[in-house]
């Protein structure tokens, strides 16, 4: 079992124990899906107990379309602050952290209509199911 607490890595990502928790619902953050302090407790009490990779709740990607009240949110610009603030009070006890997106998809009380929904890809690996856009832009993948 001593292999558990030896370092380990996901692509370029090195971890420093094997111990990753999985993502969850927390229910905890504002009705925009900005975090909360109650948040901020739980993450940081992950990283204090030594877990090498947390993954968080899941995270909406448009505002519209929230699957479950309480989720995070990632859908604009507004997340960019609390999030790195999230990151760096995890990598200050040497964890590391993921996020996990949602769709809404069909758990979504939002009329979508004929939406197509596009990720911005910023120098990430996607599963070989992703396909790339048409758009002149190239940056976008169906997912």
């Amino acid at each position: 079992m001593s292999h558990l607490f030896t370092e380990s890595r996901i692509g370029n990502l090195v971890l420093k124990n094997r111990f990753m928790r999985s993502a969850t619902w927390e229910n905890m953050a504002t009705e925009d899906g900005h975090m909360t302090d109650k948040l901020y407790a739980i993450y940081e009490e992950l990283a204090q107990g030594e877990v090498g990779l947390i993954v968080t709740g899941y995270a909406n990607i448009v505002k519209e379309e929230k699957p479950n009240a309480g989720m995070m949110g990632i859908y604009d610009d507004s997340f960019i602050h609390e999030y790195q603030k999230l990151t760096d009070l995890v990598h200050q006890y040497h964890s590391k952290i993921v996020m996990q997106l949602a769709y809404g998809g069909t758990k979504t009380t939002y009329n979508v209509g004929e939406r197509v929904i596009l990720l911005q890809v910023m120098s990430l690996k996607w599963h070989a199911n992703a396909r790339q856009s048409d758009d002149e832009s190239g940056d976008r993948l169906h997912c």
